[in-house]
């Protein structure tokens, strides 16, 4: 039976894996099985979730292309209708020519194979110019989408496209059971260049694929489910693209202090930021570092008339700039600066960073911290100061969302978007440092390491703040783990953790409430 790609499956981490790497993996296979048997788990694969899934269904009507994804579709037609009470089912043929041309020995010889056992168990089979697609979807229960799988390269075209775009109109009326991937979605990137099925669930087959997790499109596969085929993708030694999940993992390294540690031991925050307008910025960060475990967090802005306590949280230190600097060049013990919440883009913050810069403690620069990098010269002394840190091995965490990472690759937006994966290879290799791309499926990409897509979080975080939230509690989990990875993850994920959570029972969320709703996340993670 597939296994659903939810909350408990993605404790652990998953591959996700690139075209080349899900051909050379299907090709291995292939070889080494019976002929055909491929096809056939995978049309098993589908009509079990589809009957588990819709028990009650009694029309199925399947839309196949003419490649191996409509294969699979015709081998899942195939075991729909040997069923015992088995549904109506129906296939429609998109981009296959007349009836008289299916059998054409261009066509893979899986395809062939699966609609000459689909016609033996009775299933109707209709070309798309010569029925009322319309009625057809209109009369049935559920419909699948096997139209596109993977190599999409440019906008569907043709019946397809037609058949995309009535799916489309659908998707409200009947749920969608799409087939590795929606039409219409690249599986490398999570973007689709035309029309896109948007389907209720989709079945990924053999492995997962980037685009299923992260992109501005990867919304269309609904809820996410996987069937390996009962076969290893890493067999042909394959390397995934990136990781999705390992919660479990990273929340380990934020592992409960010792009965006998002390406020040292869980690290000092110190952040700057917070100019004339902006102090909200800073506060939001600061507080966010105090909640999720700093041991002394300092916070320094750049507004001289900032004041110099916080009532609602008077255990965060405030401190001016240059006398923090000073305390940062002093400190010995684990520590974590963070740059860049509102703070402008004044000399003085100009200053901070590139002292900031120079020391040994691990750094974020987050938000104008990363707007002032991206005004200067790639050849000039503060992207050199940058790369020398990553030389040198000194941890540095930037923390873009996608319009600051295109104006520090000097591109635009919707090519960051385009691959999201890329565009945080692209910034590791022009600055030596790690990565989190914020968005949908946040990528953090470790130096030099395979990236991981972050599982958690939705649209409640998308208002003014919650980027500020995730700056400080960054620094928190790098000051208590000397700087690790999974440490990284860990803050990434209680930062999307906390909006499920407050999604899940239906409670505003803001920037302010984010802090206490993340550690209800975490208090809920360590419990199980």
């Amino acid at each position: 039976m597939p296994t659903r790609i939810d909350a408990h499956a993605l404790r652990r981490a998953l591959p996700l894996w690139g075209e080349p790497a899900l051909r050379s993996a299907e090709t291995h296979w292939a070889a080494r099985l019976s002929p055909h048997a491929l096809m056939e788990r995978a049309g098993a694969a589908a009509a079990r979730l589809l009957r588990a899934r819709w028990p009650h269904a009694r029309s199925v009507l399947l839309l196949c292309g003419p490649g191996n994804n409509g294969g699979d579709g015709l081998s899942a037609a195939m075991w729909l209708a040997q069923e015992p009470h088995a549904p109506r089912v129906r296939v429609l043929l998109l981009g296959c020519g007349e009836p008289a041309r299916w059998q054409d020995a261009r066509r893979p010889a899986d395809w062939r194979w699966a609609l000459e056992r689909a016609r033996a168990a009775g299933v109707e089979l209709q070309a798309w110019a010569g029925a009322d697609p319309q009625s057809l979807l209109r009369e049935c229960d559920v419909a699948v989408d096997a139209l596109l799988g993977l190599g999409l390269r440019e906008a569907p075209r043709g019946e397809v496209e037609l058949g995309i775009r009535a799916l489309q109109h659908l998707v409200h009326a009947r749920p969608v059971l799409a087939l590795d991937l929606p039409s219409g979605l690249r599986g490398t990137q999570g973007t689709a260049p035309g029309a896109c099925v948007r389907a209720t669930v989709t079945l990924a087959m053999l492995g997962l694929q980037p685009g299923h997790a992260t992109g501005p499109h990867t919304d269309h596969c609904g809820e996410l489910w996987l069937d390996t085929l009962q076969v290893d993708a890493a067999a042909c030694d394959a390397s995934p693209s990136a990781w999705l999940g390992g919660s479990d993992a990273a929340l380990a390294e934020l592992s409960p202090l010792e009965q006998a540690a002390h406020k040292g031991e869980r690290g000092d925050v110190r952040l700057f930021g917070g100019a004339s307008g902006m102090s909200g910025a800073l506060w939001l960060a600061a507080r966010a570092a105090l909640q999720l475990g700093g041991g002394r967090v300092f916070a320094a802005s750049f507004d001289e008339c900032a004041p110099g306590l916080d009532p609602e949280f008077p255990e965060l230190m405030l401190r001016q700039p240059a006398q923090l600097l000073v305390q940062a060049r002093a400190a010995r013990g684990p520590a974590c600066h963070v740059l860049g919440p509102g703070s402008g883009d004044s000399a003085q913050a100009l200053r901070c960073l590139r002292e900031l810069l120079d020391l040994a403690q691990p750094l974020v620069i987050d938000a104008d911290g990363l707007n002032l990098l991206a005004s200067h010269p790639r050849d000039g002394e503060l992207w050199q100061a940058l790369r020398a840190r990553g030389t040198a091995g000194r941890p540095t965490w930037l923390t873009p969302h996608p319009s600051e990472a295109a104006r520090l690759l000097e591109i635009g937006t919707a090519e960051v978007q385009a691959d999201r994966l890329d565009a945080a290879r692209r910034l590791f290799e022009a600055t030596g440092a790690s990565v989190v791309l914020k968005g949908a499926g946040s990528v953090v990409a470790p130096a030099g390491e395979t990236p991981w897509i972050n599982p958690s979080g939705n649209g409640l975080l998308a208002s003014a703040g919650t980027g500020d939230v995730l700056a400080g509690a960054l620094g928190a989990c790098l000051a208590r783990s000397a700087a690790s990875r999974d440490a990284a993850r860990a803050a990434v994920w209680l930062h999307g953790a906390g909006a499920d959570l407050a999604l899940r029972e239906a409670a505003a969320l803001r920037a302010g409430t984010l802090p206490a709703w993340m550690l209800r996340a975490w208090r809920a993670a360590a419990a199980r």
